[in-house]
């Protein structure tokens, strides 16, 4: 079996710290950190794994280090995710911070409008239901998936303005569609994993579907999977 490399680790989790997969990469190991990416693609595929505070999916970089943190030991952990150092001397009287309104929102937009723009590495958006009525059209399916309001956002951010959720037409290729179809029709709580590139078509949205995948043949796979590992294992 090839070494594992921090680029192998840069491709698959879309993570651009390479510092900290290489400091990973030594203090844990190739063993450890191939059966940690290995959960971590699992995790992925069943749905990713939430922040803490339950509002945000997770980053694959973020699922990785996440699951880094439970499985090192103590040592290790503070070797790779020290601290920051405490500041000395009295603690400086700080008001609470004031919350960013909309109307702030768009005069710094407006600013930064005026420099360049950062470069995206890259741009993927993640959609989990099920979808309105299908329709086919040559090697492609159509259907519309409307969202619905985030729970509560991180604090600093500004609240969610009062409209109707954005609802995106999904465009998927036809092959992937029929690993999923049958799955979907059968189990009325299945749902559907769609990772792909958005745009702006005209006045609609649309997402170009690079993945999709049922959530329960995933889950099933994945049974699978660990029941065949727990039989070959002596």
């Amino acid at each position: 079996m090839d070494p594992l490399t921090v680029a192998e680790l840069v491709q698959a989790l879309q993570e651009s710290n390479t510092d900290l997969l290489t400091k990973v990469l030594r203090t844990l190991g190739q063993d450890r950190c191939r059966a940690i990416l290995a959960e971590t693609l699992i995790r992925e595929a069943n749905g990713g794994m939430l922040t803490k505070d339950g509002t945000w999916r997770r980053t694959p970089g973020g699922v990785f280090f996440q699951l880094v943190k439970e499985r090192a030991t103590t040592q290790e952990r503070r070797r790779l995710f020290p601290r920051p150092a405490l500041q000395h001397g009295p603690a400086q009287p700080q008001g609470p911070p004031q919350t960013l309104t909309w109307t702030e929102v768009q005069t710094i937009l407006a600013m930064l409008a005026t420099h360049p723009a950062g470069e995206t590495r890259t741009m993927k958006l993640t959609l989990i239901g099920r979808p309105g009525k299908v329709e086919m059209r040559g090697q492609a399916v159509l259907f519309r998936m409307q969202g619905k309001p985030p729970g509560a956002l991180p604090r600093g951010l500004p609240p969610v303005p009062a409209q109707a959720p954005l609802t995106w037409n999904v465009m998927v290729a036809l092959r992937q569609w029929n690993r999923v179809k049958d799955s979907l029709a059968a189990n009325q709580d299945d749902q559907l994993i769609i990772e792909g590139y958005p745009l702006i078509q005209g006045s609609q949205l649309v997402l170009l579907a690079q993945s999709c995948v049922s959530m329960l043949q995933q889950r099933a796979q994945k049974q699978a999977q660990q029941q065949q590992r727990t039989e070959t294992t002596p």
